[in-house]
Parts: structure tokens; C-alpha cells; sequence
């Protein structure tokens, strides 16, 4: 059974968590306001208002009468009508008509994105692999966002389209016990020293909402199977999160030693991390293929890994199909791989 906090911790993230619906974060909602369990978040919390204040469901496709039901329970614990009205992303005035009775259901539930929302026959529809395949982004749904005032959807959708429009589409519908991934991080703050050596003049990058967003969990990922994620140092807790979105367990970590100092602001980084990380049940890499759990190679180009690695995956699982996630270059042979800079296999 999960703890509160768990709990508390997939709403905070839940819009950006694949097949996450807004069904489910009501009913993971009310399990917190069952028996008062949202008091043990956070190491204590006595305050509903305060507690109601750390989450926003407004990104979600809000079925009317669940939002009839949540406000009657929040009103119940004394909740006010404003700080339901925040979380559901709605005016408090709409809150106050539920409580009355005075506004009604829509007529028709209309399909969602096929992103777990509900489908037309009141259904969880499944997630497509439409994100991968097609990049051409819905003007219907920008245009809704627009109306509801709701600007981080169209910023989002772009940005996506951006980046997808020149991604290596998936030819399959494997689940991939192994996936190996170094995805394009987004800096804030430019490294202190790093001049016009961006990492935007290398390849397009993506913000953390935007690589948890990836349908990993759901599409991508076998029931069983291992991540193998870089992560650099202060990317590592950004990581950590995606980790958790994409549906794997944080296992441990081998370090890489660049062998050349690079940029940083409170250390001059020499070095990434490769997290190791299981879903499911896979059975342990074959004997004798472990490796010592620090390597060392001189950095090449820019962002370039050691083949160490990869060949270290192939070693502990030889017989499972693998897919590399963000590949830059021509294909690993028996790999199946995904990203926009994928170049043609070399015959």
C-alpha cells in the first residue's frame, strides 16, 4: 500500500505522468481525504487550504460531475470554495453552483487526445504512438487551451512539435526489455565558463516536463526490463524524476571519468553518471559481465558516450531487444533506436 506522502508526491507530478487521468487523480484524492491521511503529508500538515495549495489538476480534462463530487468532499472537511476552485482550475463561483446544485453535467462526453482521458463511450482509451510517429500537433487543441486561457499547453505543444519534426518514427509496437537513454537536457544558467559553447548550438533540448512527458511508462517500456539513464551532476535529481515517470526503480549508478575538466558552478565537472535502473522482474545481468563501477575514457565530441557502455549492456543482455533513446548517428547494429539526429545505417 503506498504512504501518503507517495501519494501526494504523484499529484504533484501527475500531468506529466503518461496515462495519468484526471479519474485518477481524483480518486487518488479522495483516498488522502479519507480518514484525514492528507494530515501526514509533508511530516504533518493541519491546514486543508495550505494542503490543497500544493496541487493543480487545471492542466486536466475536468469531467463535470467529478468535480461536483470533489467539491461536496472538500466542502465537508471545511475546505474553502476558493482553494477548491485553484485546485480544479476554475472560478469559485463555478464552485459555489456545484455546491448549490445549480450547474449542470455536459451533455456528452467528447473524446480526449487518446492520452488515458476519456474516450467518447466513456472509456479509458489506451495511449497511442501517435507522439513518435506523427509530429503535427492538433489545432483543435491549441485552439481549446487558447480559449481557457491556458498558454503552457500551446508553449508545450509547440516546443514538442519542434523537437519531434525531424525524430526517427518507431517502426513497431515492441516493448523493449532495455532501453538506453541520454536525453538533451535544457540548462537554465549556462555553466560558468562555458562562453558560446551552448548546448542549443549542438542539437534542440528539452525541459524536464517535456522528457517525463515521453511515453516511455506506457509505450515504450516492457513489463520487465532495465533503464540504463546519463545523468549529469546537476541534472541528477531532475533525473531521479524521470526515472520514476518513465516507470522504473532507481537501482545504482557506474560513473564515468571524462579524463578532461569541465565547466560548473560550485565544481569543475570531470565526470557523468549512468543510473541503472529495473521495472518489473528481468533476471540479473549474466555472471561475469559486471564491470568495476568507475570507467575511464577521454571525452570526445560533444555529448558523445563511450561504446564502453553500450557494449557493457550487450554483455549483460545479450538476448533481449534493446532501443536507444535520444541515438545521435547512424544506428547500433541489432539496436532498434529513436531521436532526431538518428543518421542512416552505413551499408
Amino acid at each position: 500500500m503506498d504512504r501518503p506522502d507517495t501519494i501526494h508526491g504523484r499529484l504533484l507530478e501527475a500531468v506529466h505522468i503518461t496515462g495519468y487521468t484526471f479519474e485518477r487523480a481524483c480518486s487518488e484524492l479522495e483516498w488522502l481525504l479519507t480518514d484525514d491521511r492528507w494530515k501526514q503529508v509533508g511530516g504533518g500538515c493541519d491546514d486543508i487550504n495550505a494542503f490543497l495549495a500544493t496541487i493543480n489538476l487545471s492542466d486536466f480534462k475536468i469531467v463535470a460531475e467529478q468535480r461536483k463530487r470533489i467539491a461536496k468532499r472538500l466542502a465537508k472537511i471545511e475546505a474553502s470554495q476558493r482553494a477548491t476552485a485553484r485546485l480544479l482550475g476554475v472560478d469559485h463561483k463555478t464552485i459555489n453552483g456545484d455546491l448549490r446544485g445549480e450547474n449542470s453535467p455536459p451533455a456528452k462526453k467528447k473524446s480526449n487526445d487518446g492520452n488515458g482521458a476519456k474516450s467518447a463511450n466513456g472509456e479509458n482509451s489506451p495511449p497511442t504512438r501517435e507522439w513518435f510517429d506523427d509530429p503535427a500537433v492538433d489545432p483543435a487543441k491549441l485552439a481549446k487551451a487558447a480559449n481557457n486561457r491556458n498558454t503552457s499547453h500551446i508553449r508545450r505543444a509547440e516546443r514538442l512539435e519542434e523537437i519531434n519534426s525531424r525524430n526517427r518514427p518507431l517502426e513497431s509496437a515492441i516493448r523493449y526489455p532495455v532501453i538506453y537513454a541520454d536525453p538533451p537536457w535544457k540548462y537554465e544558467n549556462p555553466p560558468i565558463g562555458a562562453g558560446n559553447r551552448s548546448i542549443e548550438n549542438h542539437y534542440p533540448t528539452m525541459t524536464l516536463e517535456e522528457i517525463c512527458a515521453l511515453p516511455v511508462a506506457s509505450e515504450i517500456a516492457a513489463s520487465d526490463g532495465m533503464l540504463y539513464l546519463w545523468a549529469t551532476a546537476p541534472k541528477l535529481a531532475e533525473c531521479m524524476q524521470v526515472v520514476t515517470a518513465w516507470g522504473f526503480v532507481y537501482r545504482t549508478n557506474m560513473v564515468w571519468d571524462k579524463g578532461l575538466i569541465g565547466n560548473g558552478y560550485h565544481a569543475r565537472n570531470q565526470h557523468e553518471l549512468l543510473l541503472i535502473c529495473k521495472r518489473g522482474e528481468i533476471p540479473p545481468p549474466l555472471a561475469g559481465t559486471q564491470p568495476p563501477s568507475i570507467y575511464s575514457e577521454r571525452r570526445g565530441e560533444h555529448s558523445a558516450k563511450p561504446d564502453f557502455f553500450a557494449g557493457m549492456i550487450e554483455r549483460a543482455y545479450p538476448t533481449l531487444a534493446k532501443i536507444e533513446l535520444f541515438r545521435r548517428g547512424a544506428p547500433r547494429p541489432g539496436w532498434a533506436c529513436w531521436g532526431n539526429q538518428v543518421e542512416e545505417a552505413v551499408a
